[in-house]
């Protein structure tokens, strides 16, 4: 008797909901690209690269240094950054961090210092060595990537 209710409770739910098996075929051919949807790259044109590194000057960490990103064409610097107390930077352009657009840049590097009375830097302690983008000897390929490390630019004032 319990198997005859058994089969009759089985048979029964299949039959409760007619076409439930078309309904779950069609759910899943609407929703699998949904899903997958995010499976594809992130990035998109004009995506900013988040750019890091450290700057030392003659062989130590160098603070207060202002790194602007020079591109080919004559504009002004798209991106910048002053470097921390242990001469860490992180690019912005838009936001705080944010990055560069990929491509090839000359960099500059100015190490002022700030005059507290009129509120304004003062002289390069690189002595002019990395402020101009036509005569600097750093340039950068930032690549199309989720980050990228510029590593340590080790710079002279000599």
């Amino acid at each position: 008797m319990k198997a005859d209710q058994e089969q009759n409770r089985s048979t029964h739910s299949a039959h409760w909901f007619p076409g439930a098996a078309h309904v779950f075929t069609f759910t899943l051919l609407v929703a699998m690209p949904l899903f997958c949807a995010g499976c594809g790259p992130t990035r998109q044109p004009g995506d900013l690269v988040p750019i890091t590194g450290q700057v030392t000057v003659d062989g130590d960490p160098a603070q207060g240094v202002v790194i602007q990103l020079h591109p080919p064409q004559p504009d002004p610097p798209l991106a910048q950054a002053i470097t921390d107390a242990e001469g860490r930077f992180a690019i912005s352009t838009r936001t705080a961090g944010d990055g560069a657009t990929p491509g090839i840049y000359d960099v500059t590097f100015v190490w002022s210092t700030f005059n507290a009375v009129t509120r304004s830097q003062e002289g390069d302690k690189l002595n002019g060595r990395y402020a101009d983008p036509e005569s600097t000897s750093v340039h950068w390929d930032v690549p199309d990537a989720d980050s990228w490390d510029a590593g340590t630019i080790a710079l002279s004032t000599e």
